[in-house]
C-alpha cells in the first residue's frame, strides 16, 4: 500500500490573519447519515456561538433511497459549532442538519427527532409523566472503523496467511500480523488530537480485533449532544484520511463473507443508574429490552440500503459481536452478548449499560432516540408487558426495587 508516512497533522500552511474575516466550513452528512459533504464560506466575524452562523442552502437527496427525484434544494441549519483543527482557530466546523424549509425538517433528519425524544424525557405527552429529577441522560459511543486499500480490502488484510475468526491482535503492539499498523497508529492517535483540539468529547481510542480496525469513542454526552459530537468526529477522521492518502470505510461488514465486523457499541445511562444503587435501574432498563420486539429498534441501529448489520448478526463465527436472535445478557463475556453490564458497573453497583447491536455505520441520532423509546418508556413491548410502561419507577429510591 502506498501512502505518505511524513504528511503533516495540519496540510495548509500557517498564515499570519491579516482581517477579522473568518472561514466556515459547513459539515453535514449526506442521505446515509454516515458518510459527509462540505462547503465552505467566509464571513466578516468570529461566531461567538452557533446561532451566529447563518443558515445556507445545499442539495441533497431526501431519503436514503437516492432517487433522482428526490434530490431537492434544501436548507442547512448549523446545529453545533467546533474549533478547526486543519485551519485553526477562530476558523470553525459548523455541523449541519437539513431541512426542506425552514420550518420542515428533511426526510433525512433524524437530529429532529432525537431532540423530540430527549424533551420526552422531561415532560411525556403521551402519560403525562414529569420525572421528579431530570433523567439526564448520558450516552457514549464506540466507532469502530478499518483503514482500506484501493481494492476494497483492509490495508493489513491477508487471508492467504491468516485466519481472521480467531485470530486476535486487539490492542496488540508489534503483531507478527502487523503490514501497515504504524502509518495506521499514527492516523488514530492524530485524529484523537484533532477531535480535542476541536473541542470534541472523545474519551480514547484503541486498536480492534479485525485487519486494520480500530476504534475511537466519544462520550459521555447529555442527549443529542452525542450525535453531534459523532458526526464532527466521523468528518474529521475522513479528511484525516485524505491527508494519509488513506481510504476509510464506517460499513459494519467491510469484507463481506469474512468473519470480522465493525460495531458502534452504545453505551447509555440516566441518573438513577449513575446514583448509589443504579445496578437495580440498569436491570430493570434490561428487563424492558428483553420484553420488547427487537425489530423496530434494530431498524433504527441500521437504516442503511446494504444492511450490513444483519449480516454482522446473522454471523455466528466471529469474535465479539451479538446474535440478531437472542438476547444474551452478561458482563464478563463479550462473546454473542447482546447487553452487556461492565465488570467496573457491576463491582460498584451503578453506572451504565452497553448495547452492543448497533453497527459501526449507525445514525447516532436515531439509534439514542430508539435506545431511550425501547428501554425507558417501553415504545416497543411485547403484548402483555404494559405494565412495564409504567414511568412512576424512575422517581423511586434504588432499596424500593426488587
Amino acid at each position: 500500500m502506498e501512502a505518505n508516512s511524513k504528511l503533516h497533522f495540519v496540510s495548509s500552511l500557517d498564515v499570519p490573519r491579516s482581517s477579522n474575516r473568518v472561514i466556515l466550513e459547513y459539515v453535514f452528512a449526506n442521505h446515509t447519515n454516515y458518510q459527509f459533504w462540505s462547503k465552505v464560506r467566509v464571513v466578516d466575524t468570529e461566531p461567538k456561538t452557533v446561532q451566529d452562523c447563518p443558515v445556507w442552502d445545499n442539495y441533497m437527496w431526501n431519503s436514503i433511497n437516492q432517487d433522482d427525484s428526490e434530490f431537492f434544494d434544501m436548507i442547512m441549519k448549523p446545529v453545533a459549532m467546533f474549533e478547526n483543527p486543519f485551519l485553526k482557530s477562530p476558523h470553525k466546523l459548523v455541523l449541519c442538519d437539513m431541512w426542506l424549509t425552514l420550518d420542515t425538517p428533511a426526510g433525512i433528519n433524524t437530529r429532529v427527532q432525537c431532540v423530540e425524544t430527549m424533551e420526552r424525557l422531561k415532560h411525556d405527552p403521551v402519560t403525562g409523566h414529569r420525572p421528579t429529577q431530570p433523567h439526564d441522560p448520558w450516552f457514549g459511543i464506540e466507532q469502530e472503523y478499518v483503514v482500506m486499500r484501493d481494492d476494497g480490502k483492509p490495508a493489513s488484510y491477508d487471508n492467504n496467511t491468516y485466519d481472521y475468526s480467531s485470530l486476535i491482535i486487539y490492542c496488540s503492539i508489534g503483531h507478527e500480523h502487523d503490514r501497515n499498523v504504524g502509518i495506521e497508529r499514527d492516523l488514530s492517535i492524530k485524529h484523537l488530537q484533532a477531535c480535542i483540539y476541536a473541542g470534541i468529547y472523545v474519551s480514547g481510542c484503541i486498536r480492534e480485533n479485525g485487519p486494520s480496525q480500530w476504534e475511537y469513542q466519544v462520550g459521555p454526552c447529555l442527549g443529542v449532544t452525542v450525535g453531534d459530537h459523532l458526526q464532527m468526529s466521523r468528518y474529521i477522521l475522513l479528511r484525516l484520511a485524505e491527508m494519509y492518502g488513506l481510504r476509510v470505510t464506517l460499513k459494519a461488514a467491510p469484507v463481506s463473507g469474512e468473519a470480522f465486523f465493525s460495531g458502534g457499541h452504545l453505551n447509555f445511562s440516566v441518573r438513577k443508574m449513575r446514583e448509589k444503587g443504579g445496578i437495580k435501574f440498569i436491570h430493570h432498563a434490561i428487563e424492558v429490552l428483553s420484553k420488547s420486539d427487537p425489530l423496530p429498534l434494530l431498524q433504527l441501529y441500521d437504516q442503511t440500503l446494504e444492511k450490513d448489520n444483519s449480516e454482522r448478526l446473522a454471523n455466528k463465527s466471529g469474535h465479539w459481536h451479538p446474535r440478531q436472535d437472542d438476547f444474551v445478557v452478561d458482563g464478563e463475556n463479550k462473546v454473542f452478548t447482546t447487553i452487556r453490564i461492565p465488570p467496573l458497573v457491576a463491582a460498584e453497583g451503578r453506572g451504565y449499560m452497553e448495547d452492543r447491536r448497533p453497527p459501526s455505520s449507525v445514525d447516532p441520532y436515531a439509534a439514542t432516540s430508539g435506545l431511550v423509546r425501547a428501554c425507558i418508556f417501553g415504545d416497543f413491548l411485547k403484548p402483555g408487558n404494559e405494565h412495564l410502561k409504567d414511568l412512576s419507577v424512575w422517581d423511586k429510591d434504588a432499596s424500593e426495587l426488587n
